[in-house]
């Protein structure tokens, strides 16, 4: 507990924590008409398990002066800069909530230089007309006094020692006063901030929500993180405490110093964790930086290596990190008719796709009888179960897939020990390419990847030499089979007809002409070539929701292939299956969001 002068005033603080050379401390800036004590009183004892903690009271709250009977976000911001410089600290990572995460906001734009890190919680960049109208009837001393006296009680308590009994009416209007002048920042000066910020608002804050506040300054601030939790109001740090700890400890673990915030964003702006590993940490110790984790690539360890040079005062970099996919990473070859690929090594964590019999994949990693694999097909990255791989020289999975000379066409194509039929041991699923060893009247041999032979009827099959071309007479037979899939069940990362997701069917659809596309429905969008006027059948119609940050329709969450017209065909969660709908209001089928979404329609190769 101790004070300091700054800019004519004398500011009291409390610290908590030890001194850490290897990180900036924390300094926690509380909201209007309250104290460092009692806004922070929980969260300040956590967080100095790993942080040195700084605790002011602003000046003219709690026991801290206020000679000039001011209060200006501006101010405060200037002894917040004067106070890490005061104690001996380069920067700090600024936490501010309410009209503190405001003061927390103006430092970080006008002395971005004392910044580690800024986290603004219920803070507003500029003062829309909806607090104009509501904060003077909330800050009212005479209607505070007549129907809020606990409050007015609570101020006294913890300013009237320190500025008298009376003072708190002066406190309410010199903070009503700020909070409906400033602060006045514009996209233009949110955009030329490049400190890493953390922006939190409660999904049912009163005062910020309405006119979505954080979003503003999340969607503005070049790379900013935020959190809006469901259900909470607007104290988020009291209404759930240890999530709140979890989140801000998380946050300044990945970006609370510049090697680590510089990887941040070299990962946000160039890999896309669906398709690549960039999973690097950056831990330095005086002149060195040692870099651990594990890349995909040897050219993205380069990359590293080139962004860490602009620390000049790094002497060396030590080079920890695993590269992932290199010559010597083996392959396997899918051995189930379908398998699950997991975002995570756990039997109950998100299907972000599947692997079909006989696609090849390069196992990257591998943890008890889970292995994490991309897929080459299309290039993503997850988790599946050891099982269901088989695994074999490169030389002999290569010769396999060259071998594949037809394609089942049929829906899920039972397959049999023998030629008679005796026994059903499988499904193979439409679209697979197989290896026809033998044909023996009505049914044909099929070599699986492990070697086994099963049995299937040759009207599920059809030739590679006969595969349809990407021309509008392979897309009509495409989409006639297709068609036969209405009624298949929707299922997250399906590509079955166990069931499909909406990105799934397209990319079933435009596979089965051997044509490669992407597997999400975002990846297709941007890779498709752009259709203007109607849609032609084969098309692909994609679908936007806005976003937290913004009420644009900017997100792409959805795909559907055109049979021409109106009509459409897709897997989907309302009808929780693949279904027909049209854009004729008129029609039967006919979905509003539908039309209201579309974002714009794409089309890939078509042969000549």
């Amino acid at each position: 507990m101790s004070f300091i002068e700054i800019n004519g005033a004398q500011i009291y603080y409390e610290t908590f924590g030890d001194e850490r050379a290897d990180r900036a401390p924390i300094v926690l800036i509380h909201g209007s008409t309250g104290t460092g004590q009692s806004n922070w009183r929980l969260v300040a004892p956590l967080l100095a398990r790993e942080y040195r903690v700084i605790v002011p009271d602003c000046r003219g709250h709690g026991q801290s002066s206020n000679p000039n009977l001011s209060y200006s976000f501006k101010e405060m911001a200037d002894d917040i800069a004067a106070l890490v410089r005061a104690l001996g600290y380069p920067r700090a990572h600024i936490v501010g909530h309410s009209n503190g995460g405001n003061v927390a906001l103006v430092t970080l734009v006008e002395h971005p230089e004392i910044v580690q890190t800024a986290i603004l919680q219920a803070a507003n960049a500029y003062v829309s007309p909806d607090l104009v109208e509501k904060e003077p009837a909330v800050f009212d001393p005479e209607r505070i006094a007549r129907e809020r006296p606990e409050w007015m009680d609570e101020m006294i308590a913890l300013h009237g020692a320190t500025h008298g009994k009376e003072y708190w009416r002066n406190l309410v209007r010199l903070t009503l006063h700020a909070i409906i002048t400033e602060p006045n920042y514009t996209p233009d000066d949110l955009a030329r901030v490049s400190r890493p910020t953390f922006v939190i608002q409660g999904e049912n804050d009163r005062v910020n929500a309405p006119m979505r506040h954080a979003q503003f300054i999340a969607q503005n601030i070049p790379d900013a993180e935020y959190w809006l939790p469901k259900g909470i109001g607007h104290n988020v740090h009291d209404e759930m405490l240890f999530d709140w700890i979890a989140r801000v400890l998380d946050f300044l673990a990945r970006r609370g110093d510049d090697a680590n915030d510089l990887l941040y964003r070299m990962r946000r702006a160039r890999y896309d964790p669906r398709v690549t590993v960039f999973d690097v940490k950056a831990t330095r110790c005086e002149n060195r930086i040692t870099l651990s984790g594990q890349v995909l690539t040897r050219e993205q360890q380069q990359a590293v290596f080139e962004v860490m040079s602009v620390f000049s005062s790094v002497e060396f970099c030590i080079n920890e990190m695993q590269t992932l996919l290199t010559d010597a990473t083996p392959c396997a070859i899918i051995q189930r008719a379908v398998a699950d690929v997991n975002r995570e090594p756990r039997p109950l964590a998100e299907r972000v796709t599947q692997a079909r019999l006989g696609e090849i994949v390069r196992v990257l990693d591998e943890q008890g009888d889970w292995v994490r694999v991309q897929l080459e097909s299309d290039g993503y990255i997850g988790w599946m179960r050891a099982a269901t791989l088989h695994r074999a020289d490169e030389k002999v999975l290569r010769d396999y897939a060259a071998s594949c000379n037809a394609l089942v066409q049929g829906e899920l194509v039972p397959a049999y020990v023998d030629a008679a039929r005796t026994r059903e041991i499988g499904k193979l699923p439409f679209a697979i390419a197989v290896p026809v060893l033998e044909q023996r009247g009505d049914v044909a041999a099929i070599c699986l990847p492990d070697g086994r032979v099963v049995w299937v009827t040759q009207d599920a099959l059809l030739p590679i030499a006969q595969r349809p071309r990407a021309d509008a007479a392979g897309i009509a037979f495409t989409l006639s089979l297709i068609r036969r899939f209405v009624g298949v069940p929707y299922l997250w990362g399906g590509r079955t007809l166990f069931g499909f997701d909406c990105s799934g069917l397209a990319q079933t659809f435009w596979g089965f002409m051997g044509v490669a596309i992407l597997r999400d429905a975002d990846q297709q969008f941007r890779a498709g070539t752009p259709v203007e006027g109607v849609a032609s059948p084969g098309d692909l119609l994609f679908f936007g929701e806005a976003t937290e940050l913004s009420e644009r329709y900017e997100r792409i969450t959805h795909v559907a292939l055109s049979l021409g017209g109106d009509e459409i065909i897709h897997a989907n969660a309302a009808a929780w299956g693949v279904s027909y709908n049209s854009f004729d209001p008129a029609a039967p089928n006919y979905r509003a969001w539908l039309r209201e979404h579309l974002v714009g329609v794409r089309r890939f190769r078509r042969d000549a």
